[in-house]
């Protein structure tokens, strides 16, 4: 398996070596130019290091070592199945009709067949008892159509892998209370997990024991004062308000009531949704504002966007362990392979670019008459795009606990921390340096705006969200490179669950 992933690894890295080759050829003048800008602008790791051939690349995987990539990489990467190379999809929110149910419900079971997990937000989808056109009246609400969805991901079988599907709701829904309690049964929705998009405004609420306007659709409050709603008569109830519903309720009640579930059956999950966007590399960008996660709920993103992962595997990186005098962890080695993980998983765009398009070649070539077809060519056509566009990749790592136990490190302990915080931080100035590099070799991607992430004051950069921010006041020089010559990936980082890869590495999970 090693060998066929360094052989496909490989082959798109020969692909950029002689495209970055023939830049080079021309007058010598021309050649020494192009040399000294290298020099002069790429980080000096990478202008320094060797260039990644197959047999280099073979070493990182080799025997689960160094560099893991994630499942669906490993199964089908370098193989001619027709499958996708992404192990997370997030599909678009249903459009608020049974005919925009169905349309959703079609893109999970053709994700599926390729391999994906997916999530996707409900929220869009009007609140039970609000009245309808059809012969219904009436609509059952947003929660019960999770049944429908759980099913699609149970029947589709996936060569003995069993589907996965995260269903998110925004806490505002007028039917959150029974969304948060969908799954304490048992018998129901027993094939997705669930999250609910908790904002800020809602938790200062419960904070201060306030009422509070669930609203639908979900834009339907912004910039109105609706303190006049606070005395209505009918709480608790769906009442209509400026083309849309309303129902008021005490913030508190929804959060015990959110809380108990959680602890009753471990779900629903809470995503703190004002943090994601803010603390994310790609809130900054409309076309790619995360609208839920993936299954395992590791990763925001937006609709018909993927994410390709790779693991490192730390326990690797630490010399002489478990002997607590003499064991250190090489960090100086740790850059250079995240620099390296980084570039492979820029690698794993190219290749899911390649899966995607073999996967709309065969859709294009099925016998199916072109419109029953046309919703799953449409998707794939519509993945490879985004994905293109935003070169999204996830280089996260396995074996922490591991490394912590190998450096005589007590998990969780202040010494932990702090060897914690540095490792992170070289990890994420090595992903920086190699995106940055990599944008001046290969191209930005295709939406970056600097000024979209940054703005200048008085000669300072300042971040335009929290993460950015943090690039700012810790990463400087980082942050003048990408001014200069963007970054080649929106995202970066991603830390998955890493399960299954963990026990293949004999090491603690993600």
């Amino acid at each position: 398996m090693h060998k066929r992933l360094a052989i496909a690894f490989g082959r798109i890295e020969d692909k950029f070596n002689k495209a970055e080759l023939a830049v080079l050829k021309g007058t010598k003048e021309h050649a020494n130019n192009r040399l000294a800008f290298l020099k002069n602008n790429l980080s000096k790791y990478g202008y320094n290091r060797s260039v990644l051939d197959e047999s280099a690349i073979f070493h990182l995987f080799d025997g689960f070592k160094y560099i893991i990539p994630q499942g669906s990489v490993m199964s089908q990467a370098g193989t001619n199945m027709i499958g996708s190379l992404s192990n997370c999809f997030v599909v678009e929110s249903p459009h608020d009709s049974y005919g925009g149910v169905l349309h959703t419900d079609q893109h999970l079971a053709q994700i599926y067949k390729r391999r994906g997990g997916v999530g996707v937000d409900i929220s869009t989808l009007r609140p039970s008892g609000s009245p309808t056109s059809n012969v219904a009246k009436t609509s059952t609400g947003a929660a019960s159509f999770m049944e429908r969805f759980s099913n699609t991901t149970r029947e589709v079988a996936q060569g003995g892998r069993r589907g996965a599907l995260m269903i998110s709701m925004d806490i505002n829904h007028p039917d959150i209370e029974e969304f948060i309690d969908m799954k304490r049964d048992l018998d129901k929705v027993t094939g997705a997990n669930v999250s609910v998009r908790v904002t800020d405004k809602f938790m200062e609420a419960v904070e201060e024991d306030k009422l509070y306007p669930l609203h639908w659709p979900s834009n339907l409050l912004n910039g109105v004062n609706y303190d006049d709603l606070m005395t209505h008569p009918y709480r608790d109830e769906l009442i209509e308000y400026e083309n849309g519903y309303v129902k008021i309720v005490r913030a508190k009640d929804i959060w015990e009531q959110l809380i108990a579930a959680a602890h009753g059956s471990g779900e629903p999950g809470i995503l703190f949704w004002d943090k994601v966007i803010n603390f994310g590399t790609d809130g900054v960008y409309p076309e790619s504002r995360p609208i839920s996660t993936n299954p395992c709920g590791e990763i925001p993103i937006p609709a018909n966007d993927s994410c390709r992962l790779i693991a490192i595997n730390l326990f690797s990186f630490v010399e002489e362990p478990y002997s607590h005098h003499y064991a250190t962890f090489d960090f100086d080695k740790f850059y250079e392979y995240t620099y390296e993980g980084l570039r492979l998983n820029d690698d794993l765009v190219e290749l899911e670019l390649e899966a995607v398009q073999k996967i709309i070649t065969k859709i294009k070539n099925d016998k199916e008459p072109e419109n029953v077809k046309e919703t799953e060519l449409a998707l794939w056509e519509k993945i490879k795009e985004v994905g293109g566009n935003a070169r999204r990749t996830g280089l996260g790592f396995t074996g922490l606990g591991d490394a912590a136990a190998a450096m005589g490190y007590d998990y969780g302990d202040d010494s932990f921390f702090i060897f914690l915080e540095k490792l992170m931080k070289t990890k994420l100035r090595a992903e920086l340096d190699c995106s940055i590099d990599m944008a001046i070799t290969r191209g930005p991607f295709k939406s970056f705006d600097f000024e979209n992430e940054f703005t200048l004051i008085n000669g300072k950069y300042y971040g335009l969200n929290n993460f950015y921010q943090l690039l700012a006041d810790e990463f400087p020089e980082q942050v003048q490179r990408m001014a200069e010559h963007g970054r080649r990936n929106i995202s970066i980082s991603t830390v998955a669950p890493t399960g299954s890869l963990s026990m293949l590495a004999q090491v603690t999970s993600g």
